[in-house]
C-alpha cells in the first residue's frame, strides 16, 4: 500500500469500515501520498481522518479531496472539510444510481422467491434463522434476547455514529438499572368499559434526571452569554431562538443582537424569531452530535417555527453550542435515562366509564377543528393541487380564513408530504403568525406571506402558494403574461417579485404588496406563485387556469408564433369582473 499511496495521482476508497479500515487515510497514510495527489472517498467517512484531511489541504499536500460521506450528515455550514480549499462534496448520493436501485430491487424480489421455494436467500445477514423458519404456526418470541436488545443503541445513519453509540456492558447494566416498570394497561381491548388511571408519580430515578437537565441548562445558557466567540458572532445579528422542552414543560433561550449575547432558562424579554420545540432526549442528542437536526426535524422530532432564514444561522453556530454544551454537561455530570422524561402535563389523567367506546370519524364539536370544514377543506385542496402536479411533495403550502374567527387561519404544516396530509395536520395561527391551539406539527416556512395577505386584504379568504411549471418559468425567463383567454384576462396584471429569501419578512412584504396593487396572483422568481381568493375553490381554479394559460403562452414561444390578444377594451372589461369576484 506504501508503494500504491506514493506513485499514484488518484486515490479512490472503496472498502466497508472494518477494525483495520477504520481511520485508513490519516496523517501517516497521508504523509506517503505523492505531493499534490487527489483523494476520492465515496464509501464512508470512518475510512478517513478528516481533520487530517483538512491539514494536508490547508498545507498544499493533498491536491484536492472529493467526497460523498462526511461524518456529521448534513454537514454544518462551518464544517472545516466545506471550508478547505479544493474540496468537491456531494450530499451522500452516490448510491443513488438506476443501476443500484434496480439491482437492491431485483435481490430483494429473488430473496422472496428463494424463500417461497424453501430455499435459503442469497443474502442472509444471518442465515442461522433459516433453520427453524417457516411461513406458518405459532411465533414465539425470545424474550431474554428482546431484552438484551433493549440495552443497545437504536441503528445509527453513519459508521462514526455507530461508533459513538457503542456502550460498555456496565454502561448496559447501568441503563437497565435506571428503566422503570410500565404502568399496567388500564383495559383490555375486549373490555366492555374503561377504567380509571390515576396520574404516576415520577420515580426517584426521574426526578433526578430532571434537576439535573435544569442544572445543566443553566450553567449552559451561562456559558453560551460568556462565550467570546459568540459575542464576535453576534456582531449585526438579530436573532433570538426560544427552545422548548416539551417533556420538562421548559424553555430556555439563546438571543444574539448586535453583539450581544444574552441566554438564560426561561422566556426572553424579546421577540424570539426562531422557535424549537423537541424533547430533552432529542436536544440532547443534537448538542452531542448523535442526532442530526434536519433528520429530526423532517421527522417530526423536533418542530420549528419562525424566520427560516434567520435560522440558518444556528447551523453556523451548531460547532461553538456543541462546544459549550459538552462542558456543561461534563460539569454536571451523568444525566439519566432521558428517554423517561414526562411532562407533567402529559400524565395520564382519570378517565370517566364509560360502556362502550368508538373513534369519531370526524372532530367532535368542540375538538380540535370545531366548526372547520375549513380545515378539511383546505386538505381536500392541498391533494388535488398535489395530484395536478402544482404543488410539490413538501413544496407549497395552503391556507384558509376559519369561519368561527376571520383572525385566525389554518394553513399546511412545514415539510410533511402533502399526498398524505391530515386534517390533525394542520397548524391554527393568527395572523401574527402565532400558533393559537397545541400542535405537534408546524406551521409552513412560508406563513408570513400568508399572514401578510389577509392582514391587508380583509376579503381574501384563501391563499396558495404553488409550484406550477410553466408559470414559473415564466418569470425565470422573463416572459410576460398576456390575455390570450376570458380566464387569462380574468387574472389581470400577473406580477414578478425578484428573488427574496424564502421564509423572510422582506419576501412577505413584496409580494402581499405586489398583489395589494395589482390583484390576486404574483410570481415569485425562483420560488413559485401564490394566488388569493374568495375562497379556496375559487384560488384553486385560479391557479390552475394560470398555468395553463403559462402553458399556452410558452407552446406559443416555442413555434415562433406571437398569440393573438383578446381585444383591450374586452380585457379592461373582463379584468373588473375578475377583480369583483375574486
Amino acid at each position: 500500500m506504501a508503494q500504491l499511496l506514493a506513485q499514484s495521482d488518484f486515490v479512490s476508497l472503496h472498502a466497508p469500515v472494518t477494525d483495520e479500515t477504520r481511520g485508513l487515510i490519516n496523517a501517516q497514510t497521508l504523509a506517503q501520498m505523492k505531493p499534490g495527489a487527489f483523494l476520492v472517498n465515496t464509501a464512508r467517512a470512518a475510512l478517513v481522518d478528516e481533520a487530517a484531511v483538512c491539514r494536508a489541504l490547508h498545507q498544499g499536500r493533498l491536491g484536492g479531496y472529493a467526497t460523498d460521506v462526511f461524518a456529521v450528515e448534513p454537514p454544518a455550514a462551518d464544517d472545516p472539510l466545506l471550508n478547505a480549499p479544493n474540496v468537491i462534496a456531494t450530499p451522500h448520493i452516490g448510491g443513488n444510481t438506476q443501476q443500484v436501485a434496480a439491482h437492491q430491487g431485483e435481490a430483494a424480489a429473488r430473496a422472496l422467491t428463494q424463500l417461497l421455494a424453501g430455499k435459503a436467500p442469497d443474502h442472509a445477514l444471518n442465515p442461522e434463522v433459516m433453520r427453524s423458519f417457516r411461513w406458518r404456526g405459532p411465533r414465539a418470541m425470545d424474550a431474554a434476547a428482546l431484552h438484551r436488545r433493549r440495552q443497545r443503541p437504536g441503528p445509527a445513519v453513519t459508521d462514526l455514529e455507530a461508533a459513538a453509540g457503542r456502550r460498555s456492558p456496565a454502561a448496559a447494566e447501568a441503563s437497565t438499572a435506571t428503566q422503570t416498570p410500565a404502568l399496567p394497561s388500564s383495559s383490555s381491548s375486549s373490555s366492555p368499559s374503561a377504567h380509571s388511571v390515576a396520574p404516576a408519580a415520577a420515580p426517584p430515578a426521574t426526578n433526578e434526571t430532571r434537576q439535573k437537565v435544569l442544572a445543566l441548562l443553566d450553567d449552559f445558557t451561562r456559558r453560551v452569554a460568556a462565550d467570546a466567540e459568540l459575542a464576535t458572532f453576534a456582531k449585526g445579528k438579530q436573532v433570538t431562538f426560544l427552545f422548548t422542552l416539551k417533556d420538562l414543560d421548559q424553555t430556555f433561550y439563546l438571543s444574539f443582537i448586535d453583539g450581544k449575547v444574552t441566554a438564560g432558562v426561561g422566556t426572553p424579554s424579546v421577540h424570539a424569531e426562531v422557535r424549537l420545540k423537541t424533547t430533552t432526549e432529542v436536544l440532547d442528542g443534537i448538542f452531542t452530535g448523535r442526532v442530526n437536526p434536519t433528520k429530526a426535524a423532517l421527522s417530526g422530532k423536533l418542530s420549528f417555527s419562525g424566520d427560516t432564514a434567520r435560522a440558518m444561522a444556528f447551523m453556523r453556530i451548531q460547532g461553538h453550542m456543541s462546544r459549550l454544551y459538552a462542558q456543561a454537561r461534563a460539569a454536571v455530570g451523568e444525566l439519566g435515562n432521558l428517554a423517561e422524561l414526562t411532562s407533567p402535563a402529559a400524565a395520564p389523567q382519570p378517565v370517566a366509564a364509560a360502556s362502550t367506546f368508538s373513534a369519531p370519524s370526524a372532530p367532535p364539536t368542540g375538538g380540535r377543528w370545531a366548526g372547520d370544514s375549513d380545515a378539511l377543506n383546505v386538505v381536500k385542496i392541498t391533494q388535488e393541487l398535489y395530484a395536478k402536479g402544482l404543488i410539490t411533495a413538501t413544496g407549497g403550502n395552503v391556507s384558509a380564513r376559519c369561519a368561527d374567527q376571520p383572525d385566525e387561519i389554518w394553513i399546511t404544516p412545514s415539510g410533511l408530504f402533502k399526498g398524505e396530509l391530515r386534517a390533525e395536520m394542520l397548524v391554527r395561527i393568527n395572523l401574527d403568525g402565532q400558533v393559537v391551539r397545541p400542535t405537534e406539527y408546524t406551521a409552513s416556512s412560508e406563513l408570513r406571506i400568508h399572514c401578510a395577505i389577509y392582514r391587508k386584504m380583509p376579503d381574501v379568504q384563501a391563499v396558495i402558494h404553488s409550484h406550477p411549471e410553466y408559470a414559473t418559468l415564466m418569470s425565470l425567463v422573463g416572459m410576460k403574461f398576456e390575455p390570450i383567454s376570458t380566464e387569462a384576462a380574468f387574472v389581470g396584471e400577473l406580477p414578478v417579485v425578484p428573488f427574496i429569501m424564502p421564509g423572510s419578512e422582506a419576501l412577505a412584504e413584496a409580494v402581499s404588496e405586489a398583489m395589494r396593487k395589482h390583484g390576486l396572483a404574483v410570481l415569485m422568481q425562483n420560488h413559485g406563485m401564490v394566488v388569493a381568493g374568495s375562497s379556496l375553490r375559487r384560488a384553486a381554479d385560479w391557479t390552475e387556469n394560470i398555468e395553463i394559460t403559462a402553458r399556452k403562452l410558452i407552446m406559443c414561444r416555442l413555434l415562433g408564433k406571437k398569440p393573438a390578444r383578446i381585444p383591450d377594451a374586452t380585457v379592461k372589461l373582463l379584468r373588473e369582473v375578475g377583480a369583483s369576484i375574486g
